[in-house]
């Protein structure tokens, strides 16, 4: 009987064996036990996103039709969230705030995530027009002539969206303020390229800027630009790009003063661009007349707009003020903005790419500072140049982007303005 007994615990050894490597395994286990979270206990790779599948998540946002966790995550105080976007609702027209508080409150339960996305799709929008005044000043340096226009742009719209990386937010604002900067001095016109055509012996071109339509169109794109990506992004109370455009022309201004021409380094730099520009045929005219503005009671002895609607008592002056204060507010509330995230990105420095953000949040910052700054000394009841008329009106550009971001502008309207001021800057 022992013997017996032993033969049949002999099997009975491997069985337990197997049944405890059974338990222990998990492939024969549930992926998930079901439950609220399900979602969370699946480990899934994640799949690279291909060409097609950005596009048309980019067309989705642009066009006001995107759904899913993209277009949920925005918050309205007083809007149910499933009007918002919910993981099976389309984010629609109602979903925008509609009173004061709702649009300051307005907010993303992942902002970064959220300003990415909106800056992914619309750095197409941002860098075609951006771009377009400055292809012929190229073309006609490096070629000596300019082609028609529409197959550049062909070329060019296949370059900005195969070939150019995407950029960041910040990186976005810093191009509107490098542009504001540059704006006098890249762009060319039609008359001057013939001009530079006909000519038989030396060939200079003269850059020579003056206010334009094209100019209003500056103004409305970077209004239409900030009020579409407020609506991609679903935050609002968000660094305005028409203040951040109006920044680099104050920059531009500022630096045509004398008191920043006085210094070495910058009398070395003025010459050596000079000799540059001389060099690829280039000539800068009445830089200074462009650039020139009334501030401390220098220009205001001929009077202006005030002074010609109230006379010459105190209240031409304290229009003057208020029509400061108020063209004020929102470059200030931008400069603010981009404080306290230079603020946050300093905290986070020693990670990795925390260093770049840091220092674009920086330089926007100084922009902001030296933007309200020369607000706050610019008379604007005298006569000024055409770049210190330009930049009011870039100023007052803030207070419309700050209205259209109110509304969801995105759809066939915006498409049809983009349109019309793509054919026409």
């Amino acid at each position: 009987p022992d013997a017996a007994a032993a033969d049949g615990a002999a099997p009975a050894e491997p069985a337990a064996k197997a049944a405890a490597v059974a338990t222990s395994s998990t492939a024969g286990r549930a992926v998930a036990q079901e439950g609220p979270n399900r979602t969370a206990q699946l480990r899934q790779r994640r799949r690279h996103e291909s060409t097609e599948e950005r596009e048309s998540r980019n067309a989705q946002l642009l066009s006001g039709a995107q759904t899913g966790a993209a277009a949920g995550g925005n918050t309205v105080p007083g809007i149910p969230p499933g009007a918002g976007g919910g993981a099976d609702t389309p984010q629609a027209a109602s979903s925008m705030p509609t009173g004061m508080w709702q649009c300051v409150s307005w907010s993303h339960k992942e902002p970064i995530k959220a300003r990415q996305a909106a800056a992914t799709a619309a750095q197409f929008d941002l860098l075609l027009i951006l771009t377009k005044p400055v292809i012929p000043l190229i073309m006609l340096i490096s070629l000596g002539q300019v082609w028609n226009s529409l197959w550049s742009s062909l070329v060019i719209g296949h370059a900005l969206r195969r070939w150019v990386p995407q950029m960041s937010y910040e990186a976005h604002h810093l191009l509107c303020s490098f542009f504001g900067v540059m704006h006098t001095l890249l762009g060319v016109s039609a008359s001057q390229v013939e001009d530079y055509a006909n000519r038989e012996h030396q060939k200079v071109l003269h850059l020579a800027w003056s206010w334009s339509f094209k100019d209003i169109l500056s103004v409305l794109h970077m209004c239409q630009l900030g009020a579409t990506v407020t609506a991609m992004s679903a935050l609002g109370n968000e660094p305005s790009f028409s203040a951040s455009f109006a920044s680099g022309i104050a920059l531009r201004m500022a630096i045509a003063q004398d008191s920043f021409r006085g210094f070495s380094f910058t009398r070395g730099a003025s010459s050596w661009l000079e000799g540059q520009m001389t060099s690829f045929g280039l000539s800068l005219d009445s830089a200074e007349e462009t650039t020139t503005y009334s501030g401390g009671g220098i220009g205001d002895c001929g009077g202006g707009p005030f002074r010609m609607l109230f006379g010459e008592g105190p209240q031409a002056e304290a229009a003057a003020i208020v029509l400061k204060v108020w063209l004020m507010l929102l470059p200030l509330l931008a400069t603010m903005q981009w404080g306290q995230r230079t603020y946050q990105a300093a905290r986070l420095l020693g990670k990795r790419w925390k260093m770049t953000r840091f220092v674009q949040r920086l330089v926007l910052f100084i922009l902001g500072l030296v933007q309200c700054f020369l607000i706050a000394n610019v008379e604007l009841n005298a006569s000024n140049g055409p770049l210190c008329n330009f930049w009011v009106a870039m100023l007052f550009g803030c207070a419309a982007e700050s209205l259209l971001s109110t509304y969801d502008i995105r759809g066939n309207m915006r498409q049809i303005l983009f349109l019309v001021m793509f054919l026409f800057i």
